[in-house]
C-alpha cells in the first residue's frame, strides 16, 4: 500500500494545493495514485497533479502537455459517455516515471470503451463536412507511444505508454 499524502507536511503554496494533493498516494519517489469522482470538475485537478509531478521529476513541457492532454481525453470520454446512470463514480489513476518512460493506467467502472477500436476521424475532410467527434482519441494515438486497453471484472483498463529523451 502506497503512503497518503499527509497535506500538513507538503509545503503548500496555497489552499488549492492542499486540494490537489487530497487523496494521492505516493507509492515511491517515482510512482504515484489517485482517485477522482466522475466529474469533469476533476479535470483541472488532474492537471494540477499531472504538472507538480512533472515539475518533481523535470519532465519536458511538452511530455506534461501530452500527459495532460491524454488524461482530459480519455477522463471526459468515460464521464460523458461511460455511465448510463448517474450517481457516484471513481476513476482511478496511475502515474509511474523512468528516465525517458513515463506510464499511466486509468482505471473506471463505465460502460466497456476500447479507445483502440474507435473509427478514426476524416482529417483530410473539410472541417465543415467531418463528422463531431474522434479527434481527441486521434490525438492520443499520435502523441503517445503505446496504447493498451483491456476490460477486466467490469472495468476498462487503459494503459499508456510515452517515452522522451531524458
Amino acid at each position: 500500500m502506497g503512503i497518503l499524502y499527509d497535506p500538513l507536511s507538503i509545503p503548500c503554496r496555497s489552499e488549492l494545493s492542499t486540494c490537489i494533493e487530497r487523496g494521492v498516494h505516493r507509492m515511491a519517489a517515482n510512482e504515484l495514485s489517485f482517485r477522482l469522482q466522475s466529474k469533469l470538475s476533476e479535470l483541472d485537478r488532474i492537471a494540477a497533479i499531472i504538472h507538480r509531478f512533472g515539475e518533481e521529476h523535470e519532465l519536458p513541457e511538452k511530455v506534461v502537455f501530452a500527459l495532460n492532454l491524454a488524461l482530459d481525453e480519455l477522463i471526459t470520454n468515460s464521464i460523458k459517455y461511460g455511465y448510463k446512470e448517474d450517481g457516484q463514480h471513481t476513476i482511478a489513476i496511475n502515474l509511474s516515471y523512468v528516465p525517458g518512460e513515463i506510464i499511466l493506467l486509468i482505471e473506471d467502472d463505465g460502460g466497456p470503451f476500447n479507445p483502440l477500436e474507435a473509427s478514426r476521424p476524416d482529417i483530410q475532410c473539410p472541417i465543415e463536412e467531418r463528422e463531431v467527434g474522434g479527434l481527441g482519441l486521434h490525438l492520443l494515438r499520435n502523441l503517445m507511444d503505446e496504447i493498451d486497453y483491456e476490460r477486466r471484472h467490469g472495468k476498462n483498463l487503459v494503459r499508456i505508454r510515452k517515452t522522451f529523451k531524458p
